[in-house]
């Protein structure tokens, strides 16, 4: 509370005019889910931080997962809104097309749940998110040692599914085991059989599963149990997703995925949030949305020093241990995130840490 009764104090010398945030978030399309646990979050830091009596202004823009799609809108943000400072996307692969240009207009920007490797740079980009090398190192162990030794992909052609696939070869081959087919598709890809029979005729014990986050992982699976696959089903961080279990609960039991977030923790941080949540939306939070609160609390904090975006990232990289709604997290030189990740799975038709 010492640092915004500072702020308050620096804000109020600032004049009246509120601080503007853009805000990118997939609201619309396959990444819709994620979009809108981003906003979610968002809100209820927003009503935090206007009852403590900050001026904030979130402006919304819907990248709808399309790269160019998502340029268009950071370009509006910074020239229409005049916003220095975005929090998103909530979606990997239309933010690796963002971030070269907000790095180009000095802008700040701060992601989620963005996770790629290759956007781990000394630069203007901050995420409250863990990077996909660290996710797929400890599912490609969890899977090694639960007896998978031939592992067949399905992947979206996307950067993240490609950053995906690299990591996690990397890591399980190293250990022994075969990587025996990789397959490819769009990420709105919604008849997979014909590359599903191709890697089955590999004969995998293990299928990773990447297609996109949420309900096209269990179509997945369930054409390839269609097909007659009985294998070792894994996937990335986006199989928690409510919708997915809703529609294919039985289906995608026994899923196994990496996830950065835990929602049980006893951590008076953690579960303060899950129980606004709670109260203004019902259900459990996501990664997603304790993230995205953080990032607005986080990119508040800054505002104590400076409403430069350079001077902010200064004070950025000097956080460590924030205790956040989506737990505890440092930053590094890169501006990622240091923090837990839990291996989990789907049982009995909830998402539960895996024993």
């Amino acid at each position: 509370m010492k640092y915004y009764a500072l702020l308050l104090l620096i804000l109020a010398g600032c004049g009246s005019d509120a601080i503007v945030v853009g805000v990118l978030g997939t609201l619309t399309g396959v990444g819709s889910f994620q979009g809108e646990e981003e906003r979610r979050g968002l809100e209820i830091a927003l009503e935090e931080l206007t009852e403590q009596g900050m001026d904030i202004r979130l402006v919304y823009e819907d990248t709808r997962a399309e790269p160019a799609t998502a340029v268009t809108a950071a370009k509006k943000l910074m020239e229409v809104d005049g916003a220095r400072y975005i929090i998103g996307d909530s979606w990997s692969s239309t933010t690796v097309a963002v971030v070269p240009f907000t790095n180009e207009n000095n802008v700040l920007l701060i992601s989620p749940i963005v996770l790629l490797d290759s956007l781990s740079q000394d630069d203007l980009f901050f995420r409250t998110m863990s990077t996909t090398d660290r996710m797929m190192e400890l599912l490609a162990q969890h899977a090694y040692a639960q007896g998978a030794r031939r592992v067949a992909v399905l992947h979206q052609q996307t950067p993240f599914g490609v950053e995906h696939v690299e990591d996690f070869k990397k890591y399980f081959e190293s250990m022994g085991g075969t990587m025996v087919a990789t397959e490819t598709f769009t990420m709105t890809a919604t008849d997979v059989r014909s590359e599903i029979t191709k890697v089955l005729q590999k004969n995998p014990d293990t299928i990773l599963n990447l297609h996109s986050s949420g309900p096209m992982q269990g179509l997945l699976i369930k054409q390839a149990k269609e097909l007659g696959a009985d294998v070792l089903w894994l996937s990335h961080f986006g199989a928690e997703s409510q919708p997915m279990l809703e529609a294919y609960g039985n289906i995608v039991e026994g899923i196994v995925y990496p996830y950065p977030y835990d929602v049980n923790s006893e951590a008076a941080n953690v579960q303060a949030f899950v129980q606004k949540y709670q109260s203004k939306y019902g259900g459990v939070p996501s990664l997603g949305a304790a993230n995205a609160y953080d990032s607005l609390h986080l990119l508040v904090l800054g505002f104590q020093y400076s409403r430069e975006p350079e001077e902010i990232k200064q004070f950025l990289l000097g956080v460590q241990n924030y205790a956040g709604a989506g737990g505890s997290l440092s930053f590094d030189k890169n501006g990622d995130v240091k923090k837990p990740v839990l291996i989990k799975t789907v049982k009995n038709g909830k998402f539960v840490k895996f024993t």
